[in-house]
Parts: structure tokens; sequence; C-alpha cells
């Protein structure tokens, strides 16, 4: 059996990462391609009407 071993460099980059903030605008897109890629193939929302749906959770006016 093959003992696999991590790179020190690669987790002590991993390690610092997880301790980093991502800019508010890097989240929303995160969080619009995750509401994307969730909803059904055949559903007629579109992008802009997901990010919308956000900006009302959030209590944003609407366009």
């Amino acid at each position: 059996m093959t003992e696999l071993r991590t790179d020190e460099k690669l987790l002590a980059a991993i390690q610092q990462s997880a301790t980093l903030s991502l800019p508010p605008d890097q989240i929303e897109r995160q969080r619009l391609s995750f509401v994307m890629g969730a909803m059904p193939m055949d559903s007629e929302m579109t992008r802009e009407d997901i990010r919308e749906v956000l900006k009302r959770q959030r209590g944003e006016p609407q366009r």
C-alpha cells in the first residue's frame, strides 16, 4: 500500500487561505452561481431574475 503525503507548502497555503475573507461581490457571485446550478434545467428563471430575488432577500431596493 502506498503512503500518500501532502506537500507542506500546499498545506500551508490551504491553511492561510482558510482564514481569508472573500469580498462581498465575490460571495454574491458564488451565491448566484450556486443557485443557478441548483435550478432545474427547464427553469425559465434567468440570472437577472435570481439577482433580483437575492436583492429582495437582502432588503435592497428593486429595479
